[in-house]
């Protein structure tokens, strides 16, 4: 019986070295998919800001050789 208990014991205690690491690896993917996030979203918007370049030049008045 104090055999089965060991060994339970055992399996229990790699499981939570498992999922700690688990939790770890999730946590830094979830740092990495923000910081991609963020990424694609400004380039979204230099994207939006090169295809209409005139929305982002608004109020500036038209260079001296127009």
């Amino acid at each position: 019986m104090e055999d089965r208990l060991t060994e339970l014991e055992t399996r229990v205690a790699f499981m939570d070295d498992t999922i700690n690491q688990l939790n770890d690896e999730l946590v830094h993917q979830q740092k990495e998919l923000e910081t991609l996030h963020r990424m694609l979203h400004l380039m979204h918007e230099q994207m939006k800001q090169m295809t209409n370049p005139e929305q982002s030049n608004q109020g500036e008045p038209p260079p001296p050789h127009y």
